[in-house]
């Protein structure tokens, strides 16, 4: 279950697409844009080719780490117009990309 309510601070990462990391790595990377990782703030990481999506959060003293995955479909992209690594994501949008997958074929 994704423990994510509507008053958490959501940030969307632009510039790491590489879903082989863990969440050490991601909580480094996060540290290395000037970001505190445990504030208890979520980043979330989208792969190039938008099947994955990986949130990262500090809470209760724990790493937490969400792996999504669409088999099927893609998530849809955020675009961001000021060309920003880091963005801050309100919740209505990080629902709608969570439960609104970008389906580029139909089998009939």
């Amino acid at each position: 279950m994704l423990g994510i309510k509507g008053t958490t601070r959501l940030w969307y990462v632009s510039s790491i697409t590489n879903m082989r990391f863990g969440k050490y790595r991601l909580f480094s990377e996060v540290e290395a844009l000037g970001r505190n990782p445990y504030s208890g703030d979520a980043y979330l990481f989208m792969s190039k080719d938008r099947h994955t999506v990986k949130l990262i959060r500090y809470k209760d003293h724990k790493r937490h780490l969400y792996d999504i995955t669409h088999d099927d479909a893609k998530f849809m992209k955020p675009v961001i117009e000021h060309g920003e690594i880091i963005y801050e994501l309100q919740y209505k949008y990080f629902v709608a990309l969570l439960e609104c997958p970008v389906i580029e074929a139909i089998t009939i």
